[in-house]
């Protein structure tokens, strides 16, 4: 009776392990659909923006793959359009919102992380309750304020004061702060330490991680913003590089093969970007959900 058990647990194990690799092969199947189907237009569009003019744009059966690849679209652009001016007005904008976001929700947030004081669990869930309100209802009273009150229409001011704190960087900076052991603090408060002392050099350096992620999420969010910059910038000049843009349809309205290499210019950049600092977001999302 012994024998026949023993006989019958590698059948057990390897039905087991047909099962296994059954439903991961279903996982991944599914995860190479969406991935296809999540690919495929930045795909087509990149593709197009290298047709030339005997490549097919709309076919039956569709031509993916350009049989004549030519650069010539992009040069036609950069010759109709300052690309290079747009490409400096949006890095300047990202960056300098990003570290001002960054720093300036990161102070926010350790106070509602960290410290006790009377209130901090209203403001915190007041400042989650604005994440419920469409950016787009707030556009109205800024824009009346940005033109008549603090004057700084048509300047890239306009857009990177609107953006020095987003809630939900404090939200997911408080988060990060919240993984950190008191003991850490305690220890830093003992040796003398006041508290900006303790948030720069105890807790920033440990949530790093996460400083990377919100830097990601406003960095990406200011370079493919559209409407605000569009509202607030008139003059090519002070454009960033979605609005610059947008003139293509204009010039090229009937030219997909040129609005295809403009799109392809915004998009590589930011996909760049992000590939560099991948880790680094995820290891942020993972200590906020922990946290």
């Amino acid at each position: 009776m012994e024998l026949a058990r023993s006989s019958r647990i590698p059948a057990v194990s390897a039905r087991r392990r047909t099962d296994r690799l059954f439903k991961n092969a279903v996982f991944y199947l599914v995860l190479v659909v969406i991935a296809m189907g999540m690919v495929f237009p930045f795909l087509w569009i990149f593709l197009t923006s290298l047709k030339g003019p005997t490549d097919a744009i709309f076919s039956v059966p569709p031509q993916l793959i350009p049989y004549a690849p030519t650069l010539d679209n992009f040069k036609s652009v950069l010759d109709q359009l300052p690309i290079g001016n747009f490409f400096l007005n949006s890095i300047f904008v990202g960056a300098v919102t990003t570290l001002c976001n960054v720093t300036i929700t990161a102070l926010a947030a350790y106070p509602l992380a960290k410290m006790k004081f009377a209130g901090r669990e209203t403001i915190f869930y007041l400042l989650l309750a604005t994440l419920v309100v469409p950016a787009q209802l707030t556009y109205i009273p800024s824009f009346v304020l940005a033109v008549n009150f603090f004057h700084y229409y048509n300047t890239l001011a306009a857009l990177i004061f609107p953006n020095l704190s987003t809630a939900f960087n404090v939200f997911l900076l408080r988060q990060a702060f919240r993984s950190v052991p008191n003991d850490l603090i305690d220890a830093a408060r003992i040796d003398g330490a006041n508290e900006l002392r303790i948030w720069w050099d105890v807790l920033i350096p440990v949530i790093r991680p996460s400083l990377a992620t919100a830097g990601i999420f406003t960095f990406v969010n200011m370079w493919n913003d559209f409407l605000w910059p569009s509202l607030m910038l008139h003059t090519r000049d002070r454009m960033t590089l979605p609005v610059g843009l947008a003139a293509l349809q204009g010039m090229f309205s009937s030219d997909m093969r040129s609005i295809a290499a403009g799109v392809t210019m915004t998009v590589i950049p930011i996909l760049i970007f992000f590939m560099v600092l991948q880790k680094y977001f995820v290891r942020g999302l993972t200590g906020a959900v922990k946290g």
